[in-house]
């Protein structure tokens, strides 16, 4: 008997295969991460796909498929809201929470710059929006999509960012709060819940540069002699980091924090999308073009580690 489960299905898509026989291409979501998934012998209520998003219960089989893990559904039904429990199916960081917020907060207690401790502090002592930083994913399917993912996005940048501080004349302590807090945005451009990630209506309405920009002022705006200059560079870097106008950005970096922040950014981003599309590719194979890069991509054989898996998680 095939192994059965549930999960939440979303991407769904029919297609036809090369005999031009159609199939329902899915990608199959619980707290673990995804899994892509193709059935045949479509029964008739999903000879059209999905409507959207919803859970399902599957019976499959997994299988390799040109070097990366594929389940063949050989049965799916559709489940009504009684049946699961929504949170189940929210992918979450593996990573412990508290350790990572901690590792920001001492890096936050090293600030030599009195107004950006200050303004740290403030971020930090605000409940709401702390809970919110800690839990928020950094993306709706990019990278970091999972519970905890804009805090592991934060540090892992803010790690590269010490790095680099040593290796540039920059200003430290505005290299790494721009790293830390670039993306606080996405506070209340995301919502997590429900089973899903979702944009809010402010989100999609201002967006999580404009939005990151407005929380960070509000704050500065209530230090006693808050330093012009230094609220100015600040904005700019909280309006920039996206990098360039077509993806959100009202200005193209003009400093070199704001310049770093951006590239410190798009690392972090881009090397998580690789590994997240590589999760279940085999070493020496490849994954397929449908992924946040827009191409296929290819684990070397030599990336496989002892144990023959095609790689160790991210750090």
């Amino acid at each position: 008997m095939a192994p059965r489960t549930t999960f939440l299905a979303t991407d769904a898509s029919v297609r036809t295969d090369s005999r031009g026989v159609p199939y329902l291409s899915v990608s199959l979501v619980d707290k673990t991460g995804s899994v892509d998934a193709r059935m045949w012998r479509l029964p008739q209520e999903l000879k059209e796909g999905l409507d959207g998003p919803e859970y399902v219960y599957v019976e499959g089989n997994a299988h390799e498929y040109r070097g990366m893990l594929q389940l063949k559904i050989e049965r799916m039904r559709v489940l009504g809201p009684g049946e699961v429990e929504e949170e189940d199916y929210l992918p979450a960081t593996e990573k412990d929470r508290k350790t990572l917020a901690d590792e920001l907060l001492e890096v936050g207690l090293s600030f030599e710059d009195a107004y950006l401790g200050e303004l740290f502090a403030r971020i930090v002592d605000d409940e709401g929006l702390w809970e919110a930083f800690c839990a928020a994913p950094a993306a709706k399917t990019m990278h970091h999509a999972r519970i905890g993912g804009l805090l592991e996005h934060s540090v892992q940048c803010m790690r590269v960012a010490k790095e680099i501080a040593e290796l540039y004349p920059v200003n430290r302590d505005l290299l790494l709060f721009g790293t830390i807090f670039h993306d606080v945005g996405k506070t209340r451009e995301l919502s997590w819940g429900n089973g899903g990630f979702a944009y809010t209506t402010v989100g999609r309405l201002q967006g999580h540069v404009v939005l990151g920009d407005r929380i960070v002022a509000a704050k500065v705006a209530e230090i006693p002699g808050f330093p012009e200059d230094l609220a100015l560079q600040l904005s700019h870097l909280m309006l920039s980091h996206q990098g360039e106008k077509e993806y959100g950005s009202p200005e193209q970096p003009k400093t070199l924090e704001a310049l770093l922040v951006n590239l410190i950014d798009n690392l972090d981003a881009r090397t998580a999308m690789f590994l997240e599309t590589t999760k279940n590719v085999s070493a020496g194979g490849w994954s397929h073009h449908e992924n946040p890069l827009r191409r296929a991509l290819h684990v070397p054989e030599e990336a496989a580690d002892d144990d023959g898996n095609a790689r160790a998680d991210a750090p």
